[in-house]
């Protein structure tokens, strides 16, 4: 196999571990490699060797035709869930310190099923990531909106499961999984645009795993009406805030919340990454990394080619707290 051939097949079988077909244009964006290379080739040589198949202009495993309908459908039932997402991020952009938030996961590729929940990606401001968190989960469950810590499926549901700030754009962990998560952003909701083009700066790491970066990310602002009106209430609460009364109940929320996330039993569960310091938290005790990398991995060596199938997950944690519970 040539380089343009495994990073074809390396494409297609990541994704269709998400039962997700690529077109043509998608596979020259989200491709499995940092270079340039002639993926038409690579599709006709896979093909002779009989291992994808297209139909009408979607790419697959061969035997997995199937996976067409299944797209159709799903992306059918993401028109809905959009919808549901923006009309809570017009409630959100009153929230003080909020600057910028992603929709990621499932979502962000239209390929949800009906009990798929809405994942996000949130920036907000350095110094404030604990006052920011409260006050959005505060508003989305009054809404009735926000999936909570106990609810194992939340159909329809914001999940809250990752912030960071407009200082710590930077992500570290690295594997296929997140190359392709990061890749497949999509904002929607922007106090300052310019955070975009920082994120992706940042992250140029992506792009030695996904060719179309930063492309792919940047391109999604024309195909999404983002939310970027400023709010009143917003400057108001700010201005309010950007005092002593500010830093105190910032301290205050830092210290309840740390204790909360300390005493939740799933915080310590093996497999999936808790995080939680000034800079980011992140809360995905049941992440699909882990399950998503053994079953690229695993088609890889069925299909008779181990050696494309050695993928290791971004270093999966079980916690990091920056200050024990024992200081509350």
């Amino acid at each position: 196999m040539d380089e343009a051939e495994k990073a074809v097949l390396k494409t297609i079988v990541y994704y269709d571990c998400l039962d997700y077909p690529l077109t043509l244009e998608e596979l020259n964006t989200f491709l499995f490699s940092g270079v340039n290379l002639d993926i038409t080739f690579g599709l006709g040589a896979l093909k002779d060797k009989d291992l994808i198949e297209e139909v009408d202009g979607f790419y697959f495993l061969k035997g997995r035709e199937a996976l067409f309908k299944v797209r159709e459908e799903r992306n059918r039932l993401a028109k809905g869930k959009w919808k549901k997402t923006f009309k809570a991020v017009r409630r959100l952009r009153i929230i003080p310190y909020l600057r910028l938030i992603f929709a990621s996961g499932s979502l962000a590729m239209s390929n949800t099923s009906l009990k798929s929940d809405l994942d996000v990606l949130i920036v907000v401001k350095h110094g404030r990531i604990w006052l920011a968190r409260i006050l959005i989960i505060l508003l989305l469950s009054l809404l009735g909106v926000r999936r909570t810590r106990y609810q194992k499926i939340a159909p329809d549901k914001i999940c809250l499961n990752h912030f960071i700030t407009d200082e710590s754009l930077y992500i570290p962990r690295k594997s296929i999984y997140t190359a392709q998560i990061y890749a497949r952003l999509v904002p929607i909701f922007a106090d300052n645009e310019g955070l975009i083009d920082e994120f992706t700066e940042v992250n140029s790491w992506v792009g030695e795993w996904v060719r179309g970066w930063p492309e792919c990310l940047k391109n999604q602002k024309s195909k999404i009406k983002m939310q970027n009106d400023k709010s009143k209430i917003k400057n108001f609460l700010e201005k309010i805030l950007n005092t002593k009364l500010g830093n105190w109940l910032e301290n205050i929320l830092r210290k309840y919340q740390l204790r909360r996330i300390n005493n939740f039993h799933l915080t310590y569960k093996p497999g999936g990454r808790v995080k939680a310091d000034d800079e980011s938290l992140e809360f995905h005790p049941d992440s699909p990394e882990l399950r998503i990398i053994k079953r690229y991995n695993r088609k890889m060596d069925e299909l008779g080619f181990p050696e494309l199938g050695k993928e290791l997950d971004s270093g999966l944690i079980s916690q990091i707290l920056t200050e024990s519970v024992d200081l509350l």
